[in-house]
């Protein structure tokens, strides 16, 4: 049970941080965008780090319902566990927001809406997920010499992508991320997008590995 209580507090966290950088932006940052944009990708960057080397020997710290289902595919992960996994994140991504909500009121707490056309914000949703989840099957490989670093180079990862394309689509790359913040703000326009593209970027990241490993 620890696993699934560790999920749902590091996906808690990812959220509570996450939506606090973004609201706080609003209110103290609104008139300086690089400003804004940096705190967000900094934020979000350690959130994910912290979440790890707190939760990674417990869980693995997947706080991500797309990066459970590559790590099921890949046999890493049983399917009762898959289902726990993602039911445990889906409930810390809305305590996450929230408890943010109550501290930080705001009509969006957080939603992940893209300020781009469909197509394109699909597609930058799914192929940044798709080189996210590459990354962690590469760090996660306890092979891999970098292993001791995956809290690092995960959280870098996540900064990278959320500063190149914060602007267009917010950058989730996790259905749990933004299914809490549209739960509490009532906002699920765009919901399908951010639920979609994660998952069929990671399920091709999946594919990707298992076939380079047979090279």
């Amino acid at each position: 049970m620890k696993n699934y209580f560790a999920e749902l507090w590091g996906t808690c966290i990812l959220v509570f941080l996450g939506v606090w950088s973004i609201e706080y932006s609003n209110l103290y940052y609104s008139d300086n965008f690089q400003a804004s944009l940096w705190l967000i990708t900094i934020v979000f960057g350690m959130a994910v780090t912290v979440a790890i080397l707190l939760f990674g020997k417990i869980s693995g710290a997947h706080i991500n319902p797309a990066v459970s289902l590559a790590f099921y595919l890949n046999k890493e992960l049983s399917l009762l566990d898959l289902i726990m996994y993602v039911i445990s994140q889906l409930l810390g991504a809305i305590l996450g927001a929230y408890l943010i909500n109550i501290i930080l009121p705001s009509k969006l707490v957080g939603t992940t809406l893209p300020s781009v056309n469909i197509s394109i914000g699909f597609t930058c949703e799914f192929v940044l997920s798709y080189i996210l989840m590459l990354v962690i099957f590469w760090i996660a490989d306890s092979k891999n010499k970098y292993h001791k670093y995956a809290a690092f180079v995960i959280g870098f990862q996540v900064a990278l992508h959320t500063y190149i394309v914060g602007l267009f689509t917010a950058v989730s790359m996790n259905p749990a991320r933004s299914l809490g913040p549209a739960l509490i703000s009532g906002h699920w326009e765009y919901y399908w997008l951010y639920l979609l593209a994660p998952t069929l970027g990671m399920i091709l990241s999946f594919i990707t590995w298992k076939k380079q490993k047979y090279l």
